[in-house]
């Protein structure tokens, strides 16, 4: 298991339970087991893993063996740190060939594994490996258990003394394959920051931009010769108008004319024709 990234993927096996129910161990506690031949970097990576998922839910892992009896694990300790209470507490469980067992409670931050409901019915997990797998059962004096299963079909990590009423509904589950890393960014200084925002600056006032002036309609040609015609349209209409106003300001004044005309002739003696007047 190449350490990658710094958590491993955790899946829950269901709960703390009372002795009777979590095959016949004291109550309420975990049981984990770690493959004794893998580095000790993966060992402390797989705590760690258990311990940040732990802290998400407000709990804290809290060993229980009389060697380590109330100590807790730190992800923040130092891996010198993390190494010997990983020792001590290994050491202070009954052997397990082949193993790195392990046994704890899992209070409240804050709270003592002995404080009512610290304790009672919290959820227990397990590092799973990528690419991998995570197989459940129950029985065997272990209550409710999963196991964490490699690619290459080797178990190498173990967690019990889950409550067998509460079992989870799924009885295996793949563990996704871990993403490769994205490549590390070169880190810029604050003064490189500065200088090619400051260069940035610069040359926008060096090259403004201006506001486009450019026609973006229909074809510009046609647009003019149809306001062309428009206008012609226009300008015949206007002409016809004028013309029929000055006809209909004519009629009226011939009209006078020839009444004066009759009446300057009937004074004369001369008579003229109705169809004249």
């Amino acid at each position: 298991m190449a350490n990658t990234n710094q958590y491993l993927p955790t899946f829950r096996s269901g709960f703390t339970g009372a002795s009777e129910r979590i095959g016949g161990s004291s109550s309420h506690h975990v049981d984990l087991k770690i493959l004794q031949s893998l580095p000790y970097e993966e060992k402390i990576r797989a705590l760690d893993s258990l311990a940040a998922k732990y802290k998400g839910i407000g709990r804290e892992i809290e060993f229980s063996n009389q060697a380590v009896s109330g100590r807790r694990w730190n992800p923040n300790a130092t891996p010198e740190e993390k190494k010997a209470l990983f020792e001590a507490a290994t050491s202070a469980h009954r052997p397990r060939p082949g193993w790195d067992p392990l046994d704890f409670y899992v209070p409240f931050a804050g709270k003592s594994r002995f404080d009512e409901g610290a304790v009672e019915g919290a959820s227990i997990f397990i590092p799973g490996v990528p690419g991998g797998k995570i197989t459940r059962g129950s029985g065997g004096g272990y209550g409710y258990f999963s196991e964490a299963v490699d690619p290459s079909g080797r178990v190498v990590f173990r967690v019990g003394h889950g409550d067998i009423n509460r079992p989870e509904e799924e009885t295996e589950i793949a563990v996704a394959a871990q993403e490769a890393a994205a490549p590390a960014q070169q880190t810029k200084t604050p003064d490189e920051l500065l200088a090619e925002a400051m260069a940035k600056l610069t040359q926008e006032k060096r090259t403004p931009v201006l506001p486009r002036n450019t026609y973006e309609g229909p074809n510009e040609e046609s647009f003019q010769k149809t306001e062309e015609d428009i206008n012609r349209v226009a300008t015949q209409l206007m002409l016809k108008r004028a013309a029929e106003q000055q006809e209909e300001q004519a009629i009226p004044t011939i009209q006078r004319n020839v009444g004066a005309l009759a009446a300057a002739l009937g004074q004369k003696g001369f008579s003229t024709p109705k169809s004249v007047i």
